[in-house]
């Protein structure tokens, strides 16, 4: 009978139970029934439960009445059931949704370090990796890398658990673990039961304190694989998900970001010192070089004529003494322009004061500075770098050609701009007649990513005027 009103979901008034068809009777020891009354608890359309009534005093059929109260009563406590309802599901959302912002949050901070100077290789991986472990649950992480050379994958990082620090520098064989094969097939993996997985590495998962589940996603560099981040032990009472393995890819792809980038930029550096290299032995060739062997051949037509014309031997060999002077000179330039990178670590101002000390040291010229307060913290450290390739590129150029007596170098702020002003009373030049190599052609690319203007005028008084301006923020004065 009871059956009979979570079925229907309507009410059921019996002036006497045993008389309908459903009636089966009761069980042993159970008090004897003939009147019922029975109404559903309904939610939303679902039947939860039901509430029944029988035996009414006086042995009377319960009315209609009674079945409105009744139902009446079922609609109340249908009311606080789904209020409890309501309240879990509210609750178990508010969690959730401070989950999702939680991933939010890490997933834009490491973004954000991937866009930083400040933040290391080491820093990003380290903080990626410690990332899928929180975000996803898990009780440890590892970080692999692949050597390209052996087939091995390295394990660059692991966090999490006492064995985690004895795994960094662990060296896994090709094939030989569950990251090489997810790695391979180019596709993240979950793993509810490791131990019954074929290609799980027993030694790692040893060391890893036997965690039950795990989940792996791989690191991809225009879909060539370079490594694997995996996280085990899921906690919280609750396995890896498919939302769990959404984060740890996306983790895993801005892992793959940071390591293509610093790559990249190894390469670019040793990029950058063999084109240095390769100036620095064509000018050497080209003029240290030459001038020495010319030298030489003075030399020896000066040992030729002391014999018979002494005077033009004597002025031979001075005339080799003075292109002696010019190659030190050259040799003296080459020198002071292979300090870049050192001054760019003292900052601006104390860069700029350290190559005007290097031109003094390397010419017979007489160099001032003049620095406006502040005037190394006004522009930001790359745009800093830019501003002491110009002036080491212009330095450099006015010692090597110029042949000045007077240098002068000024720093200021005027009108919302940076100002730089080299000048020097030397032998002066045309720059749109001048063949352009390329410090003036560094010079002016560094300017134009700066934003700013170059100006190369002539100086009253004979020498050359060199003027570049770049625009400030607003609130960038000093």
């Amino acid at each position: 009978m009871l059956g009979v009103v979570l079925e229907q979901a309507h009410p059921l008034r019996l002036r006497e139970i045993s008389e309908h068809p459903r009636s089966s009777g009761f069980p042993p020891h159970h008090p004897v029934m003939h009147s019922f009354l029975g109404a559903p608890i309904v939610v939303r359309g679902r039947v939860f439960g039901r509430l029944y009534l029988s035996e009414k005093e006086g042995g009377a059929e319960f009315s209609e009445g009674d079945e409105r109260i009744a139902m009446m009563l079922a609609a109340q406590a249908g009311v606080a059931i789904e209020s409890v309802f309501l309240y879990d599901e509210v609750q178990a959302r508010g969690v959730e949704l401070g989950r999702r912002l939680a991933q939010l949050g890490s997933l834009e901070l490491v973004a954000r370090m991937l866009l930083t100077e400040d933040s290391s290789i080491g820093d990003v991986l380290e903080y990626a990796v410690e990332q899928a472990r929180f975000l996803t649950g898990g009780t440890m992480a590892t970080l692999m890398v692949l050597d390209e050379a052996t087939g091995e994958l390295v394990i660059r990082h692991a966090v999490g658990g006492e064995g985690a620090a004895s795994l960094v520098g662990v060296r896994l064989e090709p094939r030989t673990s569950k990251s090489h094969f997810v790695m391979l097939r180019r596709d993240a993996e979950l793993v509810p039961d490791l131990a019954s997985d074929r290609e799980i590495n027993e030694g790692v998962r040893h060391l890893l304190g036997n965690p039950a589940d795990g989940a792996f996603a791989p690191l991809l560099v225009r879909h060539r694989p370079i490594g694997a981040l995996a996280v085990y032990g899921s906690s919280e009472g609750r396995p890896f998900t498919d939302d769990d393995l959404s984060v740890l890819q996306i983790l895993a792809n801005q892992a793959a970001i940071a390591l293509e980038n610093d790559r990249l930029t190894f390469l670019l550096r040793n990029l950058a010192v063999l084109e240095e290299r390769e100036r620095i032995s064509k000018e050497l060739h080209d003029g240290v070089i030459q001038s020495i062997y010319s030298v030489g051949l003075n030399l020896q037509g000066a040992l030729s004529l002391m014999g018979t014309q002494p005077d033009r031997g004597a002025r031979r060999i001075e005339e080799a003494i003075a292109e002696l002077d010019n190659v030190v000179r050259d040799v003296r330039n080459y020198i002071f322009e292979l300090r870049p990178r050192l001054v760019e670590e003292r900052g601006l101002e104390a860069a700029i004061v350290e190559l005007v000390r290097e031109l003094e040291v390397n010419t017979t010229a007489h160099a001032t500075v003049e620095l406006a307060p502040r005037a190394g913290q006004v522009l930001p450290r790359q745009q800093e770098a830019h501003v002491i390739q110009i002036v080491r590129e212009v330095l450099s150029n006015i010692a090597r050609h110029a042949q000045p007596s007077v240098v002068s170098v000024k720093v200021e702020q005027r009108g919302g701009f940076f100002s730089l002003v080299i000048e020097d009373d030397g032998l002066g030049f045309d720059p749109s007649k001048v063949s352009r190599g390329h410090g003036l052609s560094n010079v002016e690319a560094r300017v134009e990513a700066l934003g700013g203007v170059l100006e190369i005028l002539p100086r009253a008084g004979g020498g050359t005027r060199h003027s570049v301006r770049v625009p400030l923020p607003a609130e960038e004065t000093f």
